[in-house]
């Protein structure tokens, strides 16, 4: 009884000088409303991400930090998977037969220093991560500028290496590197037998600058798609606070392309939505009094389409509305409509996928955050 209070009491003891080396938070945000888009049926949906994720670090003295972050995304309204977004997972989903990402917020470690800071993992991608910050619907919701909507976009990027530099008066930059699948693409030959050669698979960079200064922000990044025949996306733009008024412009360039030597399967016609090139333009206004925002958006869309798509213009406008009932729960109402010249076009800027040249949205819900 006696070594069994001692171990115990032991134990008790040593359990802060343990734990006390690594601080650890859980964190993440519920949201969840109903959405109605013209051509769809009405949905529960999310604004801001559902997720729960943990984050933390280690201090090693001399002010480095090992840090890390797991953080898995979901359905609230189902309690099910959240599918995954963007060029780069699409191609690994082909590429590796992945049907879904269980950490698909972030998996990452690394380390921290005077130097900045180095991830290594799946991490938020340089040219969405600043870019969003321009649309005061944050590329989220039926409200999202049209920038979201890029077949060269990509949320969050796995297998990199990324690196965030310290900030200078506000000036700072960031860089990363992702490695590519390096297997080989199977073609069917005449015979019926495959063959395996080099196709679309590349590695992929990005590069990140930006200013943030009182009421000022700047951001400029560019982006290679790994995987994905050398495709690439740009962007620029800035927003400037007077008071409590926000205005903010933007533009995004890509080029997603001909990938037409790559078939996973003879009849894979995937690759016929290839060979694209895009253009957004988009321009935002919010304003907050008291506990209420309002906010406007403005986008225009141009895509050069290829043998299977057609070419044409989106414009899409926004308005929304925030109630801030805590610094943790928000309440919010938006309304869009977007127009296209064709329905090929509709089908690519359209937030529910809908192949017409116009949809209207409405979109209610409640977030909160802890």
């Amino acid at each position: 009884m006696y070594k069994k209070t001692l171990v115990t009491t032991l134990l008790f003891l040593a359990g802060p000088v343990v734990y006390a080396q690594t601080h650890v938070q859980v964190y993440g945000a519920v949201d969840t409303g109903y959405v109605k888009e013209t051509g769809t049926d009405a949905r529960m949906d999310e604004n801001e991400d559902n997720a729960i994720g943990i984050k933390g670090y280690e201090d090693l003295g001399g002010g480095y930090q090992v840090t890390f972050q797991l953080e898995k995304r979901f359905q609230l309204y189902d309690g099910g998977y959240k599918e995954s977004e963007g060029f780069y997972d699409a191609l690994a989903t082909r590429l590796r037969g992945e049907q879904r990402v269980d950490w698909l917020g972030a998996a990452n470690v690394g380390i921290k220093g005077a130097f900045g800071r180095i991830r290594l993992g799946r991490v938020d991608e340089l040219s969405f991560e600043y870019f969003k910050e321009i649309d005061p619907f944050e590329q989220l919701s039926t409200g999202s500028a049209l920038a979201k909507y890029n077949l060269a976009r990509s949320e969050q990027v796995a297998n990199t290496l990324r690196y965030d530099s310290p900030e200078w008066s506000g000036f700072s930059f960031g860089a990363a590197y992702t490695l590519g699948t390096d297997t080989h693409q199977r073609v069917e030959n005449a015979d019926g037998s495959f063959s395996y050669k080099k196709g679309v698979r590349n590695d992929g960079f990005g590069v990140s600058l930006r200013y943030e200064g009182e009421d000022l922000f700047l951001t400029a990044n560019f982006a290679r798609v790994a995987d994905s025949a050398k495709s690439w996306v740009w962007n620029a733009g800035g927003a400037y606070s007077f008071g409590d008024l926000r205005v903010s412009l933007g533009y995004q360039k890509s080029q997603v392309k001909d990938m037409s030597d790559w078939r996973l399967e003879p009849d894979d016609d995937f690759i016929e939505t290839t060979g694209i090139n895009q253009e957004e333009w988009q321009a935002g206004v919010s304003y907050g009094f008291g506990a209420n925002t309002v906010k406007f958006g403005y986008s225009h869309g141009a895509m050069k389409g290829n043998d299977y798509l057609k070419g044409g213009n989106a414009n899409k406008y926004a308005l929304g509305y925030t109630y801030d009932f805590s610094k943790r729960t928000q309440f919010y109402a938006m309304a869009s409509y977007t127009e296209s010249s064709n329905n090929d076009v509709g089908a690519i800027y359209n937030n529910n996928g809908v192949a017409a040249d116009s949809v209207t949205g409405v979109q209610v819900g409640i977030t909160h955050k802890f």
